[in-house]
């Protein structure tokens, strides 16, 4: 539920600060006091459209900060939403909205920067706002099957789900299906391309080791000349010296220092380690002049073995520019190839196969979808007296509601029924849509009664009603008062009311008013005890000097109101 709210320099707020409670919450004040500004600041936080105007005159930029509680966050939409995003869940949750004068408009959950349609959807599974300007969702069809199908329970969410469940079955059949080509001629090309790939790659014969080692021996033969020289050059001086130069051999040079080194060993011990090193020195130096010796009398240089080696490198680099940077890309795009071209060849047989597969799914699609909209009918049957009956309790005693269902040309995941609602308000008048014919008052009343049929099962935790006794009067109001009332039982209820019955119902009451502080007018807000709110109930009333008849008739009121709560929640336990 909605704990706090907190609003900076937002229209005529210069900073406020609302706490709710759970049950009914009532907000009220004189016209003008600031009650509409709460919701405008409550609907930003929901994702709507901001707009600079909505700032406080000479301030940059207006603040908007909700904190959310309670088991509700714990459902598993809530959870999965707020998972997906990243946003950690825990038991408290804080979505803040920030408007600029520059236009820019930052939403925040838990901390967290997170675009506008993001705090539209979490705000849909948090709070559900109606005002005299917002009920569409009444008026949409979609909104209708949805309700019917909420009202039908676990029989008609399992229909439901298998109609989905085997629509996305076909659906995936049918691409499938598509993917193998209808085309024949298209199909035969392809197979063409693919033969003539296939056959390059296995007519080369890639193996992906070989172009390390090809690049090797290229290098090699490309510089056999020089590579001859320096190994000569290498053998020369450690086995034979440069007798032009005087320049002894390296093994010559070394036997006569350990020679040397053997008779100073002689004199000092201590040298003796050392004549064993210069011994593996030579014997090392003797294996590298017999190596070297045996690499010359191996090498052989072929221009013919180069050329060979250019051609297969450049076959390779042939293949890679069409199929793969790499050798072993190259051999993975055909094996896909072979794949592909062995799918294409039997395309006939999987086609007819799938075709196959497609009718038996359709004909369980319809079983199915025939299934759901029995129940849906069922449902409707149930649905129908129970909201006439409710609106018979909200002063419109000649109220009638149909649920018509339709059957459309093609299945959704929903299946083939349209639903939508039928309404007239009075006696001997042909029912129609809502949109049609409803006025705002009766808009109310209708919402109130469908709230009400669905308040146990309805998930959404925080219901706020922006004037919804607007354009009626009379019984209706105590009905709609009741409504409400009941409705608290079940959820976390906001209303901004002018209505002293609706007033009178609070668990929780809020007086909103304007102060002028130097040249500024400000919106201030007081939670009322007892007896602030017998005296705000009593302005309700009549606007008029309070005197003691009005207060007699406001605990009147309260009596009222405090005898059918108790009676209400009792039954629920």
């Amino acid at each position: 539920m909605l704990v706090e709210i907190r609003v900076s320099n937002f229209a005529l707020i210069e900073d406020l600060t609302l706490r709710f409670k759970p049950g009914l919450n009532v907000l009220s004040g004189e016209t003008g006091a600031g009650k509409s500004i709460i919701i405008g600041a409550i609907n930003l936080l929901l994702g709507e459209r901001a707009a600079t105007d909505q700032i406080r005159q000479g301030e940059e930029g207006a603040f908007v900060e909700g904190i959310f509680e309670g088991p509700a966050l714990c459902l598993p939409e809530i959870e999965t939403l707020l998972e997906e995003a990243g946003i950690e869940n825990g038991e408290t949750l804080i979505v803040a909205r920030e408007i600029s004068r520059n236009g820019r408009s930052v939403g925040r959950v838990n901390g967290r920067a997170m675009p506008i349609f993001f705090l539209k959807e979490l705000g849909g599974l948090l709070v559900d706002l109606h005002g005299q300007h917002q009920h569409q969702s009444l008026l949409r069809p979609g909104y209708h099957l949805e309700l019917l199908d909420l009202f039908g329970g676990e029989r008609a969410a399992a229909a439901r789900r298998r109609v989905e469940s085997l629509f996305r079955k076909r659906q995936e059949l049918r691409e499938r299906l598509a993917e193998l080509g209808h085309d024949s001629a298209e199909r035969e090309r392809r197979m063409d391309i693919l033969s003539f790939q296939i056959n390059e790659i296995r007519e080369a014969r890639p193996d992906p080791d070989e172009e390390e080692r090809l690049l090797r021996e290229e290098k090699i033969l490309a510089h056999a000349e020089k590579l001859k020289e320096l190994v000569a050059g290498a053998y020369n001086e450690i086995y034979r010296g440069d007798e032009r130069r005087a320049v002894p051999a390296v093994l010559d040079a070394l036997a006569a220092s350990q020679s040397r080194l053997e008779e100073a060993a002689q004199i000092d011990p201590e040298l003796a380690p050392l004549v064993g090193m210069l011994e593996s020195a030579s014997a090392q130096l003797e294996e590298i002049s017999f190596t070297l010796r045996d690499y010359q009398a191996a090498f052989e240089y072929n221009p013919a073995e180069l050329a060979a080696v250019q051609k297969r490198l450049e076959q390779l680099r042939i293949l890679q520019r069409k199929y793969g940077e790499t050798v072993a890309e190259v051999i993975a795009f055909g094996q896909r190839a072979e794949e592909e071209l062995n799918r294409l060849q039997n395309s006939e047989s999987l086609a007819r196969e799938l075709e196959e597969e497609i009718a038996a799914v359709s004909r369980q699609l319809e079983e199915a979808s025939c299934q759901l909209s029995s129940l849906r009918r069922e449902a409707a049957a149930g649905m129908e007296p129970l909201l006439e009956s409710a609106l018979q309790e909200l002063a419109l005693p000649g109220a009638r509601f149909t649920v018509c269902i339709t059957e459309e040309d093609n299945f959704t995941v929903r299946g083939r029924d349209r639903v939508e609602f039928l309404f007239s308000a009075n006696p001997g008048e042909e029912v129609k849509p809502l949109a049609k014919i409803i006025s705002g008052g009766e808009m109310s009343r209708v919402m109130l009664a469908i709230k009400t049929i669905f308040a146990g099962q309805e998930r959404i935790p925080t219901l706020i009603f922006d004037e919804v006794d607007a354009g009626i009067g009379g019984a209706a109001i105590q009905a709609v008062a009741e409504k409400l009332a009941l409705l608290a039982v079940h959820h976390q209820i906001i209303c901004v009311t002018h209505s002293p019955q609706i007033a009178a119902m609070a668990d929780h009451h809020v007086r909103l008013y304007k102060e002028l502080s130097g040249e500024r007018t400000k919106t201030r807000a007081e939670p009322l005890n007892p007896g602030e709110r017998r005296a705000e109930i009593a302005r309700m009333l009549d606007g008029a000097e309070i005197d003691q008849a009005g207060l007699q008739h406001v605990d009147s009121l309260l009596g009222r109101a405090e005898r059918f709560k108790k009676e209400a929640r009792s039954e629920t336990v």
